[in-house]
């Protein structure tokens, strides 16, 4: 499995992106993707991002039409709410991969940016709160 095809059968993974379901979604990504960012040790990562990103490219080509702004907009999800949070993780050689494909793929994507983040930051994005404010810091 290479970073196309994980991408692609991660894209099952974005109608579980609630509360309940992204901790073990996200697991098991990372855990497909440990192999594949250990093998970057020897690659550029900006060669490496180019190639991900004309491979993507290519298997969109060979979807009709209409299906390839929704294939284009999935795979940048995968890559904000997966992809980016697994490589910042185990940082190293993937962060640089991962920092190279943003900025490789807001060049070319510029009206489908996507932005490099963390997987604890997003995790918090589903802590309940009001106005902005987090319920638990509440106090009697």
């Amino acid at each position: 499995m290479d970073f196309a095809e994980l991408i692609s059968a991660s894209r099952s993974y974005l109608t579980r992106f609630d509360a309940d379901h992204y901790p073990a979604c996200f697991q098991a990504f990372e855990a497909d993707a440990a192999p594949l960012f250990a093998s970057l040790a020897e690659q550029d990562p900006e060669s490496a991002a180019a190639a991900l990103i004309d491979t993507l490219e290519r298997q969109r080509e060979a979807l009709p039409r209409r299906a390839r702004k929704l294939a284009a907009e999935e795979e940048k999800r995968v890559l904000a709410l997966f992809f980016s949070p697994a490589a910042v993780r185990l940082g190293g050689r993937a962060a640089d991969f991962a920092e190279a494909l943003c900025r490789q793929w807001n060049a070319r994507y510029p009206r489908n940016l996507f932005f490099v983040g963390d997987y604890e930051t997003l995790l918090s994005g589903f802590a309940p709160k009001i106005m902005g404010i987090p319920i638990q810091s509440f106090r009697k």
